[in-house]
């Protein structure tokens, strides 16, 4: 049988490495390309950050080889090619994934309070893995209504253009 220090050290060893994985990125190919803002829907969300530092979200209207044509706060607003200097798309974030994310973590770290707190072998360990096990559904909880709200808040961003 290990002693509660092992495995807490297991556990928090098993939780850093889920959180420090090395995340795969996708190579966004093509981002120079302004003729790929062709491909994307009229009424989709943009985000146009200018060469001169100032920003522009608002509704695709057009695009054409020389500008691009939006509607910010009901009025429609030309922008020159010239003059972008990066185009990205707004959507909302998904809460499934953060809920998700928050679960596991949440149910992670409760699991090492749980387990961290089961240190005595006195005859009570069906009390003290009913403790370990209540503390990981609370913090399984918990941490899902955090992933949720986190998640909900958000906005995802995907770059579709930027000037070279």
């Amino acid at each position: 049988m290990r002693s509660s220090a092992t495995r807490f050290a297991v556990v928090i060893a098993l939780l850093s490495s889920f959180l420090l994985s090395p995340v795969t990125l996708l190579a966004q190919t093509g981002v120079n390309d302004w003729s790929q803002l062709n491909s994307v829907t009229s009424g989709t969300k943009l985000s146009v950050k200018l060469k001169d530092g100032k920003k522009m979200e608002g509704t695709l209207d057009a695009v054409s080889d020389t500008s691009l044509s939006l509607t910010v706060k009901n009025n429609r607003k030309e922008v020159k090619r010239d003059d972008v200097a990066s185009v990205h798309q707004l959507s909302k974030k998904s809460a499934t994934t953060a809920t998700l994310i928050g679960l596991g973590v949440g149910a992670g770290a409760g699991a090492a309070v749980g387990l961290a707190g089961d240190a005595s072998s006195d005859g009570f360990e069906k009390i003290d893995n009913a403790a370990a096990a209540a503390a990981t559904v609370l913090g399984a909880g918990i941490g899902a209504l955090a992933g949720f709200f986190i998640g909900r808040s958000g906005k995802k961003r995907v770059l579709l253009y930027e000037a070279k």
